[in-house]
């Protein structure tokens, strides 16, 4: 994934035009509405849906019961791949975060366009990509402060899905409410909130009710690396969410 621009790798990023038509072309359209559930952990892995237009959020529900908030993924994503390669049960669950416009392939059918057009390689190198980039940010929260732990998620998910926001940064469209990076940050939402409130009173980021637009992309790095966000207090680092 490039760290300059917040474009994200994904499927259609890895694959010419002509073979990610191909898939358009061979499933079924759908669309799913807001908040509606493509695939669901622990479900037979029947299909492969390709992400047209639309944001999802991947989330991972534990022994306990919780619920996790792995990513958000946006147009251009194959959702389910891995389970229909593998033939294994949905490792995680899918909801539409607005409305979703996709194309559903057969498990059978995807299997056949992957042999076809020599994909092996090509999803492998997403995996791969993708299990990095999550063992990265695991590794990074061990020790940074609330601050950077939540700065660290924002340049994650501008990396993933952030588009340009004409002269005036770079858009996340989140989908869902901003609690909800408490997950992925490991840390308790009154802390979340708190270190982007820091975040926007520094001019970094403004906050929209589902929404972040980075204003300045530079100093988000510097403050996800764990430097000192200029004219605020240093805070300890976060207690880690229940």
């Amino acid at each position: 994934m490039t760290q300059t621009e917040g474009i994200a790798m994904n499927f259609r990023s890895l694959v010419s035009t002509d073979v990610w038509r191909d898939l358009i072309d061979r499933g079924r359209p759908q669309t799913y509405p807001y908040k509606s559930v493509l695939l669901a952990q622990g479900e037979s892995p029947d299909c492969v849906i390709a992400l047209v237009d639309g944001l999802v959020k991947v989330t991972q529900s534990n022994e306990g019961g919780d619920h996790l908030t792995l990513m958000l993924r946006g147009p251009g994503e194959v959702l389910g791949e891995m389970g229909a390669l593998l033939d294994r049960p949905r490792s995680a669950t899918v909801t539409a975060t607005r409305r979703c416009t996709t194309v559903v392939l057969a498990a059978h059918a995807f299997r056949g366009y992957v042999e076809r057009h020599r994909l092996e390689t090509v999803i492998y190198q997403l995996t791969v990509e993708r299990l990095n980039s999550h063992e990265r940010l695991r590794a990074d929260l061990v020790n940074l402060p609330s601050t950077a732990r939540v700065a660290r998620v924002v340049m994650l998910l501008a990396d993933e899905i952030g588009r340009a926001q004409g002269t005036r940064g770079l858009l996340v469209e989140l989908g869902m409410p901003r609690t909800e990076l408490a997950t992925m940050a490991a840390m308790r939402r009154s802390s979340v909130l708190a270190a982007l409130g820091e975040l926007q009173s520094a001019g970094i980021l403004i906050l929209g009710r589902r929404r972040l637009v980075i204003t300045d992309l530079h100093r988000l790095r510097t403050v996800a690396r764990g430097e000192e966000l200029l004219g605020c207090k240093s805070r300890k680092p976060a207690t880690p969410a229940m």
